[in-house]
Order: C-alpha cells, then sequence, then structure tokens
C-alpha cells in the first residue's frame, strides 16, 4: 500500500468516512454527497542523506461538503485523528509511522463553482518503510 492509501485506510478505519463513497486517495470524484475527502501526495523536504531509512513524505487532506459545518466538523476530526500520531502502524504490517503532526491548522479554502465549501490541512510525516 502507498502513504497516502494508508492514511485514507486508517480515516476509513475511524469512521471520518467510507472508502469508494465519500473517502478516495490521489483523486477526488464529482460526486454529489453531503461531503467528499481526498488524500493527496505532496512534495516533502529533501531526505536526511545520514539517515536514510527515514523518510518524511508530506500529504494533504481536502474535504468538500455542501455546508460549512459539515466541512469544519470533518476537517477537526482528521486533524484531532492524525496530528501526534507516534510510533506507530496505522493499517497491519504497513508503514511505520515514527510521527504525523499537522503542518498548520488547517481551514476553509472557500467555495468552488458547483457552491460547495472546500476545506484543506497539510501533515508532514516521519516513516520508515
Amino acid at each position: 500500500m502507498s502513504l497516502i492509501s494508508e492514511i485514507t485506510q486508517h480515516l476509513h478505519n475511524n469512521s471520518i468516512g467510507t472508502s469508494g463513497t465519500n473517502l478516495f486517495y490521489s483523486q477526488m470524484p464529482d460526486k454529489d454527497t453531503d461531503f467528499l475527502v481526498c488524500v493527496y501526495d505532496r512534495v516533502g523536504p529533501a531526505p536526511d542523506i545520514d539517515i536514510t531509512e527515514i523518510k518524511s513524505p508530506m500529504f494533504q487532506i481536502l474535504i468538500r461538503s455542501k455546508d460549512y459545518g459539515t466541512g469544519k466538523a470533518k476537517l477537526d476530526a482528521i486533524r484531532a485523528l492524525l496530528h501526534g500520531v507516534i510510533n506507530k502502524y496505522l493499517v497491519p504490517g504497513g508503514i511505520y509511522f515514527r510521527k504525523i503532526h499537522a503542518s498548520s491548522e488547517g481551514g476553509h479554502i472557500g467555495i468552488n463553482d458547483a457552491n460547495k465549501d472546500e476545506f484543506s490541512i497539510n501533515f508532514l510525516a516521519d516513516v520508515i518503510e
């Protein structure tokens, strides 16, 4: 599994959404649901040249919702679930996360052309694959 697929599975396992229905990775479909959550890869910092087994990828979570309250609640739940993860596997036999932390509080980024509220939050992870 990839990092973003494992994050998506972890969100599914913790009732943030349902994979394939309103929870996706890599590409957010154009679906008419109350909310959609998608996990994306992002460029992270350069790898450490002295500790090559540890990688520091970044990922972003984008939330689209029919109303502000639903989107904000999902953003807050995701931040609470992921920010501060220390020394654990999110899925059995997967990637070992030394640390996950939010790079900001995240927040509302506007209303899209379909009149849906959008929210975004970015995370940095230290992982051992």
